[in-house]
């Protein structure tokens, strides 16, 4: 009998296999054991991006990760495919009912943990240890093996700290952006066309927004410092995508991202309940992050749910608690209140993801407790209207909830220390793996970003894919013979490199990009410290020249990002010491 795959020997050493079955030649002649992956069932037509079949079929199997995970709903209607479910908040278990300063349990040894403060003990400026804390050693600590036990890894952190002990802490201090002012409403114009999607809008009206770059100037006039932080966050997101050729394209966001930063500290001390406030606050959760700032980034989520609790997004359906009622509810609904609660119940599950987000990337602890909200899904299209333009939109909405409610699982597991040796935990994990793959396989994600015909919806495609491979990783990682293991799985490092192989290949295939520093911070942290391990341990396998390769242009592409930006010259210098180690490696077989 012919297999059509190669053995999982033959995969990770990348050697020819005859697929042979008993055993294949190689490991007949290694006298090794060979077994062979299942191999997936391909569907046999594959359906089209608007087939509304596609939503109803997700949000059926979306109910069912639900009971999963003890989300309690009511069944939405078969013939309305965009009828919300109700979802009852008490009936999840959350760290943050109980305890909201526990942090999930380590992956790494006690010896481990102890090098990392050792480690970070070394760095006198605060803000460079949070930085080191959340975008490094939170992303070594999800590779969930024994990094700090391999000596090449050790002598590599060892040389970044000690170059970063020489960085000088002081600030730059930056001017306002000088961005000539018909840029400025040509990017406004830009955002205003763009982004207008119900779920996000922009609370300040087009015409003031347009009036902006006149009234900044205007000696007579000073702006609020909410005003001024939506201003220049439409600048710093239409810059993003704008495909015109900008002079001094690095400074102009170091410029867009430093002055947001700088009115960050009054913004917060005369913050209020608005929903200007709560829109700047959005905005700049993604700024910071982008500035790699996630300690303000977090200061910041925190303000905003106090802000959204008391806008009244935390409490849209908490007057439905059936069928029922919901449906005589709905019908006394005026179509503006429908649409106004849908673009609250959207928001509402983006504050949500956001949330887990920093619960799973950055060890952050649970805010928003069990039994403190009662919100449906919304309507994806939030107005009603399926309309073409906001496909990706309802696509990225769906798959990115059915993967929050995953992680929400997952992290909800994890906070209550369980013992990851039984076989009920490791079942589980394999349910939640399963859960991510079928969410792949169900959107699939690499096939809708070949059709995206703008960057926006370039954005929503990479996000469920770049978090679907993060996700298996920490997954397949949890597993109890892989988190004790000094070596790393074959399916977790392929995962980890087919994410940075589809990363590289997006951002050098997109004319004058600027993607930013936060895709490779947020979504390639995980899967670069996972190859950076595996080249480091040396194994016997092929194809190590080619891995050297892919992470010597990550670090090629920080090292560029860092130039003109110092808060990301930590960073920079910790990815440059590891590839440098890599690339002995290399040398050296």
């Amino acid at each position: 009998m012919t297999q059509s795959l190669s053995c999982t020997r033959c995969q990770a050493k990348k050697i020819r296999c005859n697929r042979a079955d008993p055993p294949c030649d190689k490991c007949t002649t290694a006298g090794a054991q060979c077994t062979y992956l299942p191999r997936k069932q391909r569907t046999l037509k594959r359906r089209a991006v608007h087939d509304k079949d596609i939503l109803r079929e997700i949000l059926r199997r979306l109910e069912r990760l639900e009971d999963h995970c003890r989300l309690g709903h009511n069944t939405a209607d078969e013939d309305d495919i965009h009828r919300s479910m109700s979802v009852e908040s008490d009936n999840i278990s959350t760290p943050g009912s109980s305890s909201t300063n526990e942090l999930p349990p380590s992956a790494q040894s006690p010896a481990g943990q102890a090098m990392v403060q050792s480690l970070l003990a070394r760095v006198k400026d605060d803000r460079i240890q949070s930085r080191l804390h959340s975008h490094v050693f939170c992303a070594i600590d999800k590779t969930g093996s024994r990094f700090f036990e391999n000596e090449r890894c050790i002598k590599a952190l060892d040389a970044a700290i000690a170059r970063i002990e020489q960085l000088d802490p002081a600030p730059t201090e930056l001017s306002p952006p000088a961005i000539p002012k018909e840029t400025a409403k040509k990017w406004i114009n830009q955002y205003f066309s763009n982004y207008q999607f119900e779920g996000f809008r922009i609370p300040l009206g087009k015409d003031f927004m347009m009036a902006m770059p006149e009234l900044m100037e205007s000696p007579h006039v000073r702006l609020d410092a909410t005003s001024q932080i939506i201003y220049y966050n439409v600048l710093f997101q239409s810059f993003m995508l704008d495909g015109d050729e900008v002079e001094a394209r690095n400074q102009t966001v170091q410029a867009l991202c430093g002055t947001c930063l700088k009115l960050a500290e009054e913004w917060l001390g005369q913050i209020q309940n608005t929903s200007a406030d709560l829109f700047a606050a959005f905005m700049m959760i993604s700024m910071t992050l982008e500035s790699c700032d996630s300690d303000l980034s977090w200061k910041i989520f925190k303000t905003a749910c106090p802000i959204a609790r008391a806008l009244g997004y935390f409490s849209v359906d908490e007057d439905q608690h059936d069928c029922s009622e919901r449906s005589s509810r709905t019908e006394e609904v005026s179509p503006h209140e429908g649409i106004e609660r849908n673009r609250k119940r959207f928001e509402f599950w983006h504050i949500l993801r956001t949330e887990s987000h920093f619960r799973l990337s950055f060890g952050k602890p649970a805010i928003i407790s069990g039994g403190s909200w009662a919100v449906n899904f919304p309507d994806p299209t939030i107005t009603g209207v399926d309309h073409a333009s906001t496909r990706f939109i309802q696509i990225h909405f769906l798959a990115s909830m059915r993967l929050t409610i995953v992680t929400m699982r997952y992290l909800d597991i994890m906070a209550t220390n369980p013992d990851t040796h039984t076989r009920a935990y490791n079942d589980t994990i394999d349910g939640l793996i399963a859960e991510v793959q079928k969410i792949m396989s169900d959107w699939n994600p690499e096939e809708l970003l070949n059709s995206t015909t703008n960057r926006i919806d370039t954005w929503f495609c990479v996000d469920i894919l770049f978090s679907s491979y993060k996700m298996l990783i920490v997954f397949y990682q949890s597993k109890p013979s892989h988190r004790d293991s000094h070596r790393l799985p074959y399916h977790t490092v392929e995962i980890a490199r087919k994410s940075l192989q589809r990363s590289r290949s997006l951002m050098e295939a997109t004319p004058r990009p600027y993607w930013g520093i936060s895709l490779i911070l947020l979504h390639q942290s995980i899967p670069l410290f996972v190859l950076f391990h595996d080249i480091l341990g040396c194994y016997d396998r092929e194809g190590i020249e080619a891995d050297v390769a892919l992470v010597t242009w990550f670090d090629d592409y920080i090292e560029v990002a860092s130039r003109d930006r110092m808060e990301l010259k930590c960073i920079s210098l910790v990815v440059r010491e590891m590839t440098r180690a890599c690339q002995e490696v290399a040398r050296g077989r």
